[in-house]
């Protein structure tokens, strides 16, 4: 079955049923014709439904309706399971009509379809006139069809006269038809699992489905089922229920063989503890499905019964009726879902038997599934529509429920008093795949309702309804679930935990990798529960996190229930799981880890972890440290606009991700009083009596590692970098030591392997006092000075002093690399043996040899990782990076941001000029090795058309930093590792690269003509209202006017030269020319208008603002200056947006 197809077919068909039937509810709702005045209650039906809800909804109804009649329909055609025995929408083999329709042209029709044969008669033989008799036809055929289908399948196919028949779409028998779509659309091979048509509801509602997710909005009653419908694989559907009916069949029939057929069956440990289960018939057997869906589930159950009733030794025959009758059940919110769910239980049973559905026509039987409508006579069901399988119904109230047969409800009470009976019953079995909704985007009358009746499980729809089908449950039933698995770990779902665990018993349960699931946006397990608690017995568990991919998941789970000893496969006993912090379900710890847990107190009583600030406005409030003027800012007081922010980052260990600065002006007075227009203030200023105090900090999102990470003092931390603050320095060098041990991601693993790591988790980690002593700390300093050695060897760094091939000064750049990857190497490796010698030391102290290893993959050292691959456990450094850092700080040191003469940053405030860095430098001009650009301008061009141009001033650090004498060797040792040409790597790859290591928020930027001909870069630092003038005056008109006496060289050269020679002229003219008209365009259009208004720029703004004041002038970058970007910085209401072009 291939699903991406069905998945493009089902969104068409829906996509075109829309059009159709929208198009035909115009014409009949405008047209007046003798056809439509004899179709007067069905139109009056009609309008009467607008009234109640509107065209759009209507539309929506009567389209879904026709894709599930249609799909019924080609299904019931493949499978040969029409009663009529005649193909409804499908052709004969080598015919290209529908069967149907074929055989009425043959004067063939069948008596029990309720057509006027006469009248299709005299169309097909053109006794009456008709534009086309043939689709006019067929569309009565159709009509009568499904009609005729209504004794059987009353749910899906209404009496006649109802208005869906009037918004049939026209065309039904062309190519283009939608008829012909379903006979592409669903294919025969596709047909022949009835798994199809929950594919194919799943796929009709995906658009909808994503459109309600993404929107962040809450929910209304109409968008909770769409919102929240998703399709069951169906190895999970067979472990549910394997492990609920199969289970339960085995403890009422322990000498069955029905299991030895469930392939997803888990054998239970704890059988000796179970009690002997009263006989009981298969007959009295309750399954029950709160949230049917399109019935995978229920589908399945089928199955399995039909297997045990086989065992039992009934009739074949007799088969089907009985399980649809007796074992059977379902409900959902969604009217069109149990449509579906009803029409494939009924498909079940004619596969079983072929006089099925005339069976169940004479005696007028339906599935047990019905859906949830508001009754307003009704307390209880009153929002039936919102509140579902939630309501509450007690068996006496079930059995207490009259129908007024005098009243005008007592049509509406029949079809509650189905409600009071399905959710009065109580069931031996409830299995369920429940709705996934958080308590934030939940109708206003379901979250009340959820958090008066379940606060424990409040946060979202999905646990709640665990704890519902443990109320629908029988004492000692079965239930089974597949839900997002963060119920089994995070604090939220703590409450539910401890009861379950107190009160009953999980059976077995599969943990899916985070990719697990295609259809899900949330990782996802799969368990069953008995409502009953068995103290001392053992739980399955399988883990999958090992395995990536949706493809794996069911085989691997096979293989786990197939060899019990395989590593993936645990026993547990659920009591271990409160010896743990929070109760969570870590079925997979040892006993030795259980027993730290014990011993040791929690690290919250020694150190004390918070969250940080939350801006509510980052853009606004933060800046990467490199945008802003540093004599603005401030790394050791509060006193200064910008303080620097630990903002939580990248994977990284011991030191480093020290990139922001928040605006904290006046102690932080505009961030304290940010407010909305509600008076109400946004950002969230938490635990600021820790703002500036050394901390051992980390991400809240986190990967399967930790990355601990000092900061001195002087940080104000965010709320995405939870921080632990307090005790001496030692204390929290033996901490961020313990924060990055293999063992300690184990123990992070264990109480939240979810994405995230809060305070909250933090506070839970065992305090292993045998670990902190003077050695760890000591161990742990060497660690953090390698880490910070090289933060600082980067431009990333604000106490970056030097490029590192400036710093390894050889005789020249080859040897000076050389003596880089061997200084850097070593100094890995260095790292790499301190990380496993902390590991050594904890496994030696707590006895964990048998199930720890010391070692730590090379690619969890994270130093060097721009430049450094790891092949083979060997380190192979870019030498295409190190040389772009390298060229990097050659175009600095051109700007004067740093200087071959002192180390650190020069010219780093707004409008510095030459003489203010020769005051820094403290040094004559004379002296100085290698002078910044003048005037804040530098060409990037296509040849040396200005002695500033950028590859010779890089020509003339290149001197200056490594010597005249080996400057040759030097520039080619430099090409060589670039791979290219050095005006080449300018011309196309040092902005590319420069964007990229600011991280989309360049200080150096570049003015570009449309079509790249001509270029300048400037320092954002050094910019002044002049520059634009500058540019326009000083180089732009310069390089036209060069470029013109170019031309007129060439036109002499075309006049007096050889054949060849003028052949290359006429060529390099043209080219010249088309230059001339872009420079000329950029000149008039975009430079000039731009450079007399002397803009003006403020670097408190950032670079997303700045940047965008000029416009078409300055060379666009993706989430810079591009459409989407400019859009969004026009909304800021912070800044003067009119500069914005």
């Amino acid at each position: 079955m291939n699903t991406n197809r069905l998945k493009r077919f089902a969104q068409d068909a829906r996509r075109k049923l829309l059009q159709q039937v929208g198009s035909r509810m115009e014409l009949v709702l405008t047209t007046d014709s003798a056809e439509l005045r004899e179709k007067a209650i069905a139109l009056n039906s009609l309008k009467d439904a607008i009234k109640d809800s509107s065209k759009a909804q209507v539309i929506d109804k009567v389209a879904y309706t026709w894709f599930n009649r249609l799909m019924a329909l080609r299904f019931m055609d493949v499978n040969e399971y029409q009663p009529t025995g005649i193909k409804i929408i499908t052709p004969k083999e080598g015919y290209t009509l529908p069967e149907i329709l074929e055989d009425a042209r043959q004067g063939q029709i069948p008596d029990e379809l309720p057509v006027n044969k006469e009248h299709i008669y005299d169309l097909l033989d053109g006794k009456i006139p008709s534009s086309n008799a043939q689709n006019e036809v067929y569309k009565e055929l159709l009509i009568g069809a499904c009609n005729q289908l209504h004794s059987i399948f009353p749910f899906l196919f209404e009496k006649i006269d109802d208005y869906t028949e009037l918004l049939l779409p026209d065309d039904l028998t062309s190519e283009f038809s939608i008829i012909h779509e379903f006979m592409e659309g669903m294919s025969n091979e596709d047909c022949q699992e009835v798994e199809v048509i929950g594919w194919l509801y799943q796929f009709y509602i995906s658009e909808l489905n994503d459109m309600l997710i993404s929107s962040k909005k809450k929910y209304k009653t109409e968008d909770l089922a769409p919102a929240s419908q998703l399709f069951t694989p169906k190895w999970i559907v067979q472990y549910m229920v394997d492990n609920t009916l199969g289970q339960l069949w085995t403890e009422i029939e322990p000498q069955t063989k029905v299991t030895d057929s469930l392939e997803y069956y888990i054998e239970p440990d704890y059988k000796d503890q179970l009690e002997k289960r009263k006989s009981k018939s298969i007959e009295e057997i309750k399954f029950f499905e709160p949230c049917v869906g399109s019935g995978h589930i229920l589908s399945y159950a089928f199955d399995v019964f039909y297997k045990i009733y086989e065992e039992q030794g009934y009739n074949p025959s007799e088969i089907p009726e009985l399980i649809i009758t007796k074992n059977l059940y379902g409900v959902d919110i969604d009217e069109r879902a149990a449509q579906i769910a009803s029409f494939v239980i009924l498909m079940k049973g004619r596969e079983k038997h072929r006089r099925f559905l005339r069976s169940i026509e004479k005696k007028n039987i339906q599935p047990n599934i019905s859906f949830y409508q508001d009754f307003e006579f009704d307390d209880k069901f009153k929002n039936a529509s919102a509140l579902g399988s939630l309501i509450h119904v007690t068996p006496e109230e079930a059995d207490n429920f009259q129908i007024d047969e005098n009243s005008i409800f007592s049509a509406r009470q029949e079809e509650l008093k189905k409600l009071y009976n399905l959710l009065g019953r109580r069931y031996d079995l409830v299995v369920t795949n429940p709705p996934y909704i958080g308590a934030s985007r939940m109708e206003p009358t379901l979250r009340n309702y959820v958090a008066n009746k379940y606060p424990a499980t409040k946060s979202d729809l999905f646990a709640t309804f665990i704890l519902r089908n443990l109320e629908l449950c029988n004492a000692n039933g079965l239930s089974g679930y597949m839900t997002p698995f963060v119920w089994m770990f995070i604090s939220t779902y703590e409450n539910l935990r401890e009861d379950i665990i107190d009160n009953h018993f999980i059976n077995n349960l599969i943990q899916l990798e985070y990719s697990g699931f295609d259809g899900a946006t949330v990782p996802i397990c799969t368990f069953t529960l008995r409502k009953q608690n068995l103290p001392s017995g053992l739980g399955s568990y399988v883990r999958l996190s090992d395995f990536r991919g949706a493809n794996q998941q069911g085989p691997k789970t096979l293989e786990a229930i197939k060899d019990e000893k395989c590593s993936w496969f645990y026993k547990a006993n659920q009591k271990d799981f409160e010896k743990i912090p929070g109760s969570p379900l870590a079925y997979f710890v040892s006993n030795n880890t259980i027993k730290i847990f014990e011993d040791c107190e929690p690290i919250q009583n020694k150190i004390k972890a918070r969250q940080g600030i939350s801006t509510a406005d980052n853009d606004r409030f933060l800046r990467t440290w490199q945008e802003v003027g540093f004599e603005d800012s401030s790394l050791y007081r509060s006193n200064n606009t910008w303080v620097p922010h630990n903002k939580g980052g990248t994977f990284r260990k011991w030191y480093g991700n020290q990139e922001f600065f928040i605006k904290w002006k006046n102690d932080g007075y505009e961030i304290k009083n940010f407010f909305n227009d509600n008076g109400q203030r946004r950002s969230v200023i938490r635990n600021p009596k820790f703002y500036f105090l050394p901390s051992v900090s980390w991400s809240d999102v986190t990967s399967s590692t930790n990355a601990f990470r000092v900061f001195p003092e002087g940080f104000i931390h965010n709320g995405c970098a939870p921080s632990a603050f307090g005790q001496d320095k030692e204390f929290r060098r033996c901490l961020v030591a313990f924060g990055n041990l293999k063992y300690t991601s184990h123990l992070v693993n264990i109480i939240n392997p979810t994405m995230h790591f809060s305070e909250g988790y933090f506070a839970k980690l065992p305090f292993t006092s045998k670990f902190w002593n003077k050695e760890t700390a000591d161990l742990a300093e060497n660690c953090i000075t390698i880490s910070e050695l090289e933060w600082n060897s980067k431009e990333s760094s604000w106490n970056f002093k030097q490029n590192e091939l400036i710093r390894f000064l050889g005789k020249d750049l080859e040897e000076a690399y050389n003596l880089y990857i061997q200084f850097w190497q070593s100094k890995f490796f260095e790292l790499h043996n301190l990380e496993e010698d902390l590991n050594k030391k904890f496994i030696h102290l707590y006895d964990l040899q048998n199930e720890l290893t010391s070692d730590v993959p090379l690619g969890d050292i994270t130093i060097l990782k721009e430049e450094v691959d790891i092949v083979n456990r060997e380190l192979v450094f870019d030498q295409q990076e190190i040389f772009a850092q390298f060229i990097s700080y050659a175009v600095g040191c051109m700007f004067g941001r740093y200087s071959l003469d002192k180390d650190g940053l020069i010219l780093v405030n707004q409008g510095e000029t030459l003489e203010d860095y020769l005051e820094k430098v403290g040094k004559g001009e004379a002296e100085i090795k290698f002078l910044p650009d003048d005037d804040n301008i530098i060409p990037v061009l296509d040849d040396e058309w200005f002695e500033d141009d950028i590859v010779g001033r890089f020509y003339e650090f290149l001197k200056a930093s490594f010597g005249k004498e080996n400057f040759d060797k030097n520039l080619a040792f430099v090409e060589d590792c670039i791979g290219k040409d050095i005006r080449k790597y300018f011309v196309k790859d040092f902005y590319k690269d420069h964007i990229k290591r600011y991280k989309t928020r360049p200080i150096y930027w570049m003015f570009s003509s449309p079509k790249g001909s001509f270029n300048v870069l400037i320092y954002m630092h050094r910019y002044t209202p002049d520059t634009l003038n500058n540019i326009l005056n000083a180089y732009l008109l310069e390089y036209r006017e060069k470029l013109k006496a170019r031309t007129e060289h060439l036109d002499h050269i075309i006049e007096t030269g050889s054949s060849t020679e003028q052949t290359k002229a006429a060529k390099e003219k043209d080219r010249l020319r088309a230059i001339l008209l872009e420079l000329q365009e950029y000149e008039r259009e975009i430079l000039y208008p731009l450079a007399t208004e002397r803009i003006s720029i403020d670097l408190d703004d950032g670079v997303l603002v700045n940047y965008n004041k000029f416009g078409k002038a300055i060379q666009e970058v993706k989430g810079l200056n591009d459409k989407k970007a400019k859009e969004k910085v026009r909304k800021f209401d912070w800044i003067d947006t009119s500069q914005i072009i």
